[in-house]
This record gives structure tokens, sequence and C-alpha cells, in this order.
């Protein structure tokens, strides 16, 4: 399989609006950080091993044990009020139990997960869609404590090749993370995409979006 998530920076519908002022999706993995480009054998653990270390790798600050101290607080039903100083523990059991290190985070079915995780942008806070403003695109797994993500192909022929795109959870990343004000500890809320059946051989061109209003 060879998937290139290299378009993955967000359009600025405010064209006064600078794009350093939005936060774009990072992407993992990226092993050696001079490509995007995802490309792996199904069944040859060598060719896909650099992609499920670098994940696992990236998910080891985001254990238990890593997330504790004075400065973390449970906000599982919503942060607390008056609580923007402290750090939200960050919950990996909602990643599901398909995009795991046990499965290979599906690397070795030939169902790669990918995560996501919003780049940190000092004091940004996500201006959500009214009931009736939300797209088309996500509205069926729309809610307004959450960021929506969604990836399609970004030419003809990837959308022939892209197969089917199941988002971990569903209605994507949490929006009581934010803001980022540099808080001790902080640890940025992501979710996981998984492509479960991608067409073989072929290099496959993904475009990702956040939907938000101000991005």
């Amino acid at each position: 399989f060879m998937i290139d998530l290299d378009d993955i920076d967000p359009t600025v519908q405010d064209m006064e609006s600078p794009l350093k002022q939005n936060p774009g999706l990072a992407v993992r993995p990226v092993p050696d950080f001079q490509t995007t480009l995802i490309r792996f054998q199904q069944g040859s653990p060598q060719s896909y091993k650099p992609y499920t270390d670098h994940i696992q790798a990236f998910l080891w600050q985001y254990e238990n044990e890593n997330q504790v101290g004075e400065n973390f607080i449970d906000c599982e039903k919503g942060r607390p009020p008056n609580t923007e100083h402290k750090v939200c523990r960050f919950n990996i059991d909602i990643l599901g139990d398909g995009c795991v290190w046990q499965k290979d985070y599906g690397y070795d079915e030939g169902q790669p997960c990918v995560l996501f995780k919003l780049n940190r942008v000092f004091g940004w806070r996500p201006e959500q869609y009214l009931p009736g403003e939300v797209p088309a695109e996500i509205a069926d797994r729309w809610r307004p404590d959450h960021i929506a993500v969604s990836c399609d192909g970004e030419f003809p022929q990837d959308l022939e090749n892209i197969g089917n795109v199941t988002y971990i959870p569903a209605w994507g990343i949490p929006t009581f993370f934010f803001p980022y004000l540099n808080q001790e500890g902080y640890r940025s809320p992501l979710m996981m995409v998984k492509f479960e059946n991608p067409a073989n051989g072929v290099a496959i061109s993904i475009q990702c979006k956040i939907w938000v209003k101000n991005v």
C-alpha cells in the first residue's frame, strides 16, 4: 500500500486571517519526517514496523502513568469551569481496540491506522457551527463539543482507490482541550483514521480537512 497524506494543511475561509494563526493537522506515522508517504507490504512486518513503532512511541506520552500530577484533571464530561490553566488527561481508550499495537495498528491486515492531532497554536479556540450551519460532509457525525475531520481522495482516481474510511472517534477531536496556553504537561487531543480497504499496489493521495468555522 502507498498512501500519501501530504495535503493536510487547513484552508482558511477568512482570507484576512493569516494561516499561522490557525492549526493544521499533524499526522503520525512520519518516522523520518522527510515524507508523508506511507508505503508497506501487507504481511511483511519489516516493511511497516517503522510506522507502527513511530505511532507506539508517540502514544507512550499518553499512558496513564505519564499523565499524573497536580496540573492534570479529568475532562471526560467536559472541562470544569475556570480550569484553563490545567491539563485535561487524554484517555487513549477512545481510540478504540482496532488501532492498537497488539494489532500492529492495522498494518498487518492491510487496514492502516493513521493518527491525527492539531498543531499547537497559542490561544486558538475552535469556532463551532450552529446546528443549521453544519456542512453536509459531516452532518451524520457532527457534535458541538468536537472538531470533525474528514479524509478523501484528492483526485478522481484516488476517490476510487481509497476505499472505506473509519474515524475513531467518529465525531473527531474534543474541543475542551483548547485553548493551548502553554500549560505544563499539555497533551494534544488525538483521533485515529482507519483505512479499511485501500487499493493495493497504487499510490493514493489523500486530503484531510478540519471542520470548524474559523479554519
